[in-house]
């Protein structure tokens, strides 16, 4: 739907345009010299999106966090931009150049992610270039239980996520008979019973 920014007569079968920038996707080409036209159709294209990095790759699995999604062919405008990381739109997105992305991330679960990034008509990816830190365990509430009958125990760390995501707790090869998400820093496990001895969690 643009106009060449210059176009010159080449040949009675060729003439010169000036494209200027453009969302991704094919697109169909008009020509008008005097009064007659004619149209082809999906016959010029503008790269699409490609991405190399981000200038934060990892993040805590509760709050946002602000990174900066870096590649090439994002616009040479403010294109309407999208950036999605895994299954999850960014909380905000917004276009800087056409070599970056700023994007506010959202909460998530451990693990690496797949970084989407939309711009105009224009998609690129990138596999496994961003992720949420792993949870880590530091000390139980109970740390010594009967061989007979449940133990209720509190597991406490960091990083098992800002809403409640599915717990599994393991004490050695057996899993809790119950295990809750209390917050981003405790468990609740309800154990089994189990042999005597020092267990790993």
């Amino acid at each position: 739907a643009s106009a060449c920014e210059a176009t010159g007569w080449g040949s009675d079968s060729s003439v010169v345009c000036l494209s200027g920038g453009g969302g991704g996707g094919t697109r169909r080409v008009a020509v008008t010299a005097g009064v007659r036209g004619g149209t082809v159709s999906e016959v010029f294209s503008f790269d699409v999106v490609s991405l190399s990095g981000m200038t934060r790759g990892n993040a805590a699995s509760t709050g946002s966090a602000s990174v900066t999604v870096h590649g090439a062919s994002f616009g040479g405008v403010g294109y309407s931009v999208g950036v999605r990381v895994g299954a999850s739109a960014c909380e905000s997105s917004a276009w800087m150049s056409d070599t970056a992305v700023a994007c506010r991330v959202g909460a998530g679960s451990a693990g690496t992610r797949r970084v989407l990034v939309t711009a105009g008509e224009r998609i690129g990816s990138v596999s496994e270039t961003f992720s949420f830190d792993s949870p880590s365990l530091s000390v139980l509430t109970r740390g010594n239980g009967p061989s007979v009958g449940a133990t209720s125990v509190t597991v406490h760390g960091g990083g098992f996520g800002s809403v409640g995501y599915t717990p599994g707790v393991r004490i050695e090869d057996l899993d809790c008979e119950a295990s809750d998400w209390v917050s981003d820093t405790s468990v609740l496990c309800r154990t089994g019973r189990v042999l005597g001895g020092s267990l790993r969690v």
